[in-house]
């Protein structure tokens, strides 16, 4: 367990004051005092790295702290996160490597593998979907479209059909809710195989003939 300094600066009180996540800071997507960082001793940021690393799991915020604490201990962390989660913390992580990078075929891999692993309620889908927007090469839409038809989670079949329409230009935004659309994609995760089948067959359709390019 990482001790506090004896005489804590502002800013660091400031800092670890945001780190407490209520569900109204969880709900809202609230990050931590980032700011705050700029002005913490030499002291305070080794011991708010140190603290940060020893989380068996980053939390998408911690991932924004270490960036910003940047030292070698913090950029290997968010690294390791990059590398092992595939959790909200784990892509926010991994969007470091795809800038370091750059669209490479390995790192194609490992976002196809991300993918493949996305499961709602872990802050993890708006990530993806944010890269996959700048990278939608055929293998991407092509995970995306199997993750549509036999992800185990009904959630994520919902949300990456919503997100390929979205990304071949028939709706203005990543979540479709409307009348025309929906019914088809809440057969995605249908029981009855005809109507299931109908909606597979409906999404290929929509995908095969872009609105955009």
């Amino acid at each position: 367990m990482t001790l506090p300094p004896r005489n804590p600066s502002p800013a660091y009180t400031r800092f670890k004051q945001s780190m407490i996540i209520d569900y109204g800071k969880w709900r809202d997507g609230e990050p931590y005092d980032i700011a705050a960082l700029k002005d913490v001793t030499s002291e305070e940021r080794d011991l708010l790295v140190d603290e940060l690393c020893e989380n068996s799991s980053l939390d998408w915020r911690d991932v924004e702290a270490l960036r910003a604490l940047a030292t070698p201990k913090a950029i290997k962390r968010v690294g390791k996160a990059a590398e092992t989660q595939v959790d909200g913390g784990g892509i926010e992580a991994f969007m470091d490597d795809v800038e370091k990078h750059g669209w490479t075929d390995d790192i194609e891999a490992r976002f196809i593998d991300k993918l493949e692993k996305a499961a709602a309620m872990t802050g993890a889908l708006d990530r993806l979907y944010e890269i996959a927007e700048v990278h939608p090469t055929p293998a991407v839409r092509k995970q995306i479209m199997r993750n549509a038809r036999i992800a185990s989670d009904p959630t994520v079949r919902y949300s990456m059909g919503a997100f390929l329409l979205y990304l071949t230009g028939h709706v203005d935004s990543r979540y479709v809710f409307d009348t025309d659309h929906r019914p088809h994609l809440l057969d995605l995760n249908s029981d009855n195989y005809k109507s299931y089948k109908a909606a597979v067959a409906w999404l290929e359709d929509k995908v095969a003939n872009p609105t955009k390019k």
